[in-house]
């Protein structure tokens, strides 16, 4: 950690000192430019600190509003078992226990799942047709 901090400072003060001799050829002291070459660093890495953090921010809002838009397709339209029977989209998901409050009557609500089977029905273009036989008059 030290030797990180010497290795920070080092690199401060070099690009400090260089640019306070690029500044002397337009006839700025040197023991102006130094410092004002330190202040400078630390304003660019100020910027660049706050840029980054903004950017930061912004694509975890965009990663929430996808979220929550991934989020908002899985759910059920459901009715309140109160005397209102007022109905809610809620989200869903499978494995936890849903439950959510209803925003009419305040109450808590349990949402069960239950997995039901089918079968499945074949199309009529799809069936074989049985041959017509004529009946004898």
């Amino acid at each position: 950690m030290l030797r990180r901090l010497l290795t920070q400072l080092t690199v401060l003060i070099t690009v400090a000192i260089f640019l306070g001799l690029f500044l002397t050829r337009f006839g700025i002291s040197l023991f102006i430019s130094i410092p004002l070459g330190i202040i400078l660093q630390f304003g660019v890495y100020y910027a660049y600190i706050t840029a980054l953090s903004a950017f930061v921010e912004l694509k975890n809002k965009q990663l929430e509003n996808e979220r929550i838009k991934e989020f908002s397709l899985q759910g059920l339209e459901v009715t309140c078992p109160c005397a209102l029977k007022k109905k809610e989209f809620i989200p869903v998901v499978l494995n936890t226990d849903n439950k959510y409050t209803c925003n009419f009557c305040q109450k808590n609500v349990s949402v069960y799942i239950v997995p039901e089977t089918a079968l499945m029905t074949e199309p009529l273009a799809l069936a074989p047709v049985p041959s017509v036989i004529p009946m004898p008059e």
